[in-house]
């Protein structure tokens, strides 16, 4: 909550300043880096590398993960994974085109920033 001054106002309004939903997009567009930093290695080898160089511990591996792909909390952390890194790209992305001086305007920030929402839902709707 913001501070109050003596007239019992937010300071943030008093002073002119606005509020706005920066750190939000921020924080979504950082969480969204640090998985595809963390998690995104880590799977291409094991299923890139790894897996197909020990194909007898492979069969083993995809019998015992059957359950997991079937469990509804996998499937929303996988969903909100895969928005978060989708959320990311979208962020890059529109700062790229906004540092070589490309506008996408209202509609555009909607679809670009509602792709990584479309694919949230789809994969929670297709996988229940």
């Amino acid at each position: 909550m913001a501070s109050m001054n003596e007239h019992s106002q937010p300071v943030a309004a008093s002073t002119g300043q606005k509020r706005t939903y920066k750190p939000i997009f921020w924080s979504l567009f950082a969480a969204g880096g640090m998985i595809a930093a963390l998690v995104i290695p880590v799977l291409v080898v094991i299923f890139s590398i790894w897996l197909p160089l020990h194909p007898e511990k492979a069969m083993g591996f995809y019998q015992s993960f059957g359950w997991v792909a079937q469990n509804k909390f996998f499937l929303l952390i996988t969903a909100g994974v895969l928005f978060l890194m989708l959320w990311h790209c979208a962020h890059r992305f529109y700062y790229c085109l906004h540092d070589i001086k490309v506008s996408l305007g209202f509609r555009g920030k909607c679809v670009l920033y509602g792709v990584p929402v479309l694919a949230f839902l789809l994969t929670m709707i297709l996988g229940w």
